[in-house]
């Protein structure tokens, strides 16, 4: 048996350090968001999904050195903003620009990808809606998502906002009970809520897209300060080899908005 100097093992195992710390130097913590799915679907006793989960298990494989934890702690908004303040969480997906977002947080440059916002309705609405300004005319109840990035865009015009939940199931019900008479949502969730509720007979989605926004990676600035500059090589690798656009396809796909691109 061939015995090795004390020196030469301490050589060894310090030569193989870089090797170990390569395989997950940053666990970074994330909140997920309820009640958008597909964004995040979580189902008891299975691990969350959606277009998040996949985003983050993208970059995990294109950048080794980064995992993320806290997949299945879903949360609102609110939560989400408070714990990247806190740095309770280092990471949240797919969030619109805004300057509190900017004040406690930093966004990653390349946009995960493009949010269309439109309206449901009751399916025998007859109103034609093809702008912000259009709604604002007609002066309607409009229910949206508490804690919601464009709150305050709608009010600023004049539109009459109820957010006092954050479950959109109860939103998209809530028009059909005559409380509001339109319900604000991306095209992404309010498709994917209509099926899973089997609402298609009796809410319809109007045809304009009335706002588009793009959706950003958020690092809290009390993450570790190598993260960011990680994360924001995985992305752009991502995006420029169509990943990104191949995984927001694929649940669009899977919502109705458009037909599977596998």
């Amino acid at each position: 048996m061939k015995i090795f100097p004390l020196a030469a093992i301490g050589t060894l195992l310090f030569a193989t350090l870089p090797l170990a710390a390569h395989a997950a130097d940053f666990v970074l913590r994330v909140t997920g968001q309820e009640s958008l799915p597909p964004k995040w679907i979580q189902q008891d006793g299975r691990a969350s999904t959606g277009v998040c989960p996949d985003i983050l298990a993208a970059i995990s494989r294109v950048e080794p050195r980064l995992r993320f934890t806290g997949l299945d702690d879903i949360r609102s908004v609110l939560v989400i903003e408070q714990n990247l303040r806190l740095g309770n969480a280092e990471i949240a997906c797919a969030l619109v620009s805004t300057p509190l977002r900017r004040h406690i947080a930093i966004a990653i440059p390349h946009p995960l990808y493009v949010s269309r916002q439109r309206l449901a309705a009751a399916a025998e609405d007859t109103a034609e809606i093809n702008s912000l300004d259009d709604l604002a005319r007609l002066k309607p109840l409009v229910t949206t998502s508490r804690g919601a990035a464009y709150i305050d865009q709608l009010r600023a015009l004049g539109i009459t906002v109820d957010d006092s939940t954050g479950s959109n199931v109860t939103n998209l019900r809530k028009i059909l009970a005559g409380h509001g008479r339109y319900f604000y949502m991306n095209e992404l969730t309010l498709h994917w809520l209509i099926r899973e509720q089997k609402l298609q007979d009796r809410v319809k989605l109007m045809p304009a897209v009335l706002k588009e926004d793009s959706m950003f990676l958020w690092v809290s600035k009390k993450a570790p300060p190598q993260a960011a500059p990680l994360l924001a090589a995985a992305v752009k690798k991502l995006s420029d080899s169509g990943e990104l656009a191949r995984i927001y396809a694929r649940w669009s796909g899977e919502s109705g908005v458009a037909p599977r691109n596998d």
